[in-house]
């Protein structure tokens, strides 16, 4: 892997206004669906973010594929904005950076043969009509697909073939970043696997990185090198996977383990039940945003934001319980939220 960052995150911040009226519309107040988040990722990598539902993934995905301007902050790819780019620059940004989502049936279009969804990118790149075949029966023998299927419609495949059809699409030009929303998430459990190593291999074989966006921590213990942690649009836990899921610090990051505690043996012991609902982006809570919930939380919570500050190396946590941690004290409180308690 390169020690240079493929895809650099600074201070993204997405912030919709919410306004009431027609003619005379007035703002409400601005959903802060992304605020604040920054990131890296290198060449034959995968980053996993997780969260709830809500907490600003699929906004930062989106950001990422250029689909949305960000309030604040930039994306840079190989180290250039993507978000000023247009005309050639912004179809060749178009090739580097792919998709893969959720649901398989809603990217692929039913009145096109799979051959001609996975030929689109190199058709508007200007490939020749025999190079575009030989890539399509390439790309479907890669996804563990039949050269010959090229000629079939995506409903007379399953849900698995379906999602192998919108991989090949995605490394039809090549890219260098493919972003995989949910990619697995509607499939059946028995398929899963094979997905995951499919997506493994392609990985090791081309270089390619993933920023992968899941819900489902096995998942992203299975398939990412370093692990994003979010909530409310903020970033309250990242580092090296293996390192994140053996020493969890964010009390927020041990409540998503409890609700799957499959995810990391020994989990028993570490359970937090979480209260309440997730706080409106609209008016989220000030100081800590994770307080309210937080079984943990402590006065200075309430008002003070907490910064990232490593805990160990390369592992990051916006928690003011670990701020001892600079003076060389612990509190209870982080001996509390301690794997080794």
């Amino acid at each position: 892997m390169s020690d240079e960052p493929l895809l650099r995150v600074e201070g993204l911040k997405k912030h919709y206004r919410v306004t009431k009226g027609v003619l005379f519309s007035r703002t409400l107040g601005h959903v802060k669906a992304v605020d604040g988040v920054s990131f890296t990722l290198r060449a034959g990598e995968t980053v996993g973010l997780v969260g709830e539902s809500g907490c600003g993934k699929t906004t930062t995905s989106k950001l990422i594929l250029n689909l949305e301007a960000p309030t604040e902050g930039e994306v840079l790819l190989d180290g250039k904005p993507i978000h000023d780019l247009d005309g050639a620059e912004l179809i060749a940004f178009r090739a580097k950076v792919q998709a893969v989502f959720q649901d398989p049936w809603s990217s692929l279009n039913p009145r096109m043969t799979v051959g001609r969804t996975i030929a689109e990118s190199l058709i508007v790149n200007g490939w020749t009509q025999e190079r575009i075949k030989a890539r399509v029966s390439d790309l479907l023998v890669q996804v563990g697909l039949r050269a010959e299927q090229a000629t079939q419609y995506p409903h007379e495949f399953s849900g698995g073939q379906r999602q192998r059809i919108a991989l090949a699409a995605a490394l039809a030009s090549h890219p260098k970043l493919i972003v995989l929303d949910e990619p697995i998430s509607a499939l059946d459990v028995s398929i899963r696997a094979q997905m995951m190593n499919l997506l493994k291999d392609i990985q090791a074989e081309q270089n390619v990185a993933y920023l992968l966006v899941a819900h489902d921590l096995a998942t992203v213990r299975h398939m990412a090198d370093h692990t994003v942690v979010m909530y409310l649009g903020k970033i309250v836990e990242q580092g090296p996977t293996e390192s994140l899921f053996r020493d969890v610090r964010h009390p927020y990051t041990k409540a998503l383990f409890s609700a799957v505690l499959e995810a990391r043996p020994g989990a028993a012991a570490d359970e937090i039940e979480l209260k309440g609902e997730v706080p409106s982006p609209l008016n989220p809570p000030g100081g800590c945003r994770f307080h309210p919930r937080c079984p943990f939380a402590f006065d200075r919570c309430s008002h003070d934001e907490p910064d990232l500050r490593e805990v160990s190396p390369g592992h990051n946590v916006a928690c003011h319980l670990y701020d001892a941690v600079e003076t060389g004290k612990t509190s209870d409180a982080v001996r509390a939220t301690s794997p080794a308690s």
